[in-house]
């Protein structure tokens, strides 16, 4: 996919992504669920480069946190995406862009072993634990 647009609830922010396979993961680490409430589903356009802010930079506000800021509208309060400057990697809420999630595939779930009991996804894919290892029988 090429030039794939996507916007917060109220549209004041809009991204676009300019080249993105078609896939969304999920993380299930404590920050993300907590500031979800539940498991945030994202899309991983990776570096800066790949990211053009179309509309309503100025509308974001960033919580800097240890290692990673994230990106919120001040206007709705959408989750945006969280980026790690150090690393030039961004990672972005998957439910901003329409066009993705049409037709993704979901095969991969992230920090596994911090998932709580209560919940879990239908179907089978990859499962990584907070060290990245591979998780083979859940």
């Amino acid at each position: 996919m090429k030039n794939v647009t996507g916007h917060c609830v109220c549209g004041a922010v809009e991204i676009m992504i300019k080249e993105y396979g078609n896939f969304v993961y999920t993380c299930h680490c404590d920050t993300c669920r907590r500031m979800n409430s539940g498991p945030v589903l994202s899309v991983d356009p990776g570096p800066k480069e790949n990211i053009e802010f179309v509309r309503g930079k100025e509308a974001i506000t960033i919580y800097q946190d240890e290692e990673v800021e994230r990106g919120f509208c001040s206007v709705c309060g959408t989750y945006m995406y969280w980026h790690n400057p150090e690393r030039n990697h961004y990672c972005m809420n998957a439910e901003l862009f329409d066009e993705i999630i049409k037709e993704a595939a979901f095969n991969l779930e992230l920090f596994y072993d911090m998932k709580p009991a209560y919940y879990s996804f239908a179907g089978e894919r990859k499962k990584l634990d907070r060290n990245f290892n591979e998780i083979k029988n859940d």
